[in-house]
């Protein structure tokens, strides 16, 4: 008996994009990657405490990202890269969400710094930007949760 796997639609969407930019068909890859993020801003305000939901949204705004890069249009590029960790930023601060959405958050906010740090190092950013970048990267490892 064979498996059926069962995709969400925003996952067929980030399928199709990779396979896309694979070929070397960007501007499909960048139609399904927007469709995508679409999808998963729709499903995830339904259910903001969704983790895979919310780590495949930032997925999908970084391969626009790496997209933008490859087409060598690092401003939006770069742009792609801070909308997610921006709104991370905001929702670790928010106190209207669950601890456990906060906590998410938190947590993330090393997921989309760190591809803004790496970026910031390929490409020539103002002082005041690698400054900022620079005190953003001492924050975040300084709040990160401790497990115990």
């Amino acid at each position: 008996m064979f498996g059926l796997v069962i995709m969400d639609i925003w996952q067929l969407l980030l399928v199709k994009g990779n396979d896309s930019f694979n070929k070397q068909k960007l501007p499909q890859a960048e139609e399904y990657y927007h469709q995508a993020i679409e999808c998963l801003e729709a499903q995830w305000l339904a259910n903001i405490e969704d983790s895979n939901l919310l780590m495949a949204w930032i997925s999908a705004f970084h391969n626009l990202a790496i997209l933008y890069e490859a087409q060598e249009q690092p401003k939006i590029a770069f742009r792609y890269l801070q909308i997610p960790h921006q709104r991370m930023t905001e929702l670790s601060q928010q106190s209207q969400y669950s601890e456990d959405l906060q906590f998410v958050a938190l947590r993330s906010l090393k997921i989309t710094l760190m591809p803004l740090l790496a970026f910031s190092k390929k490409h020539p950013a103002c002082d005041g930007c690698l400054s900022s970048l620079k005190k953003m990267e001492i924050a975040v490892n300084a709040s990160q949760p401790v497990m115990h």
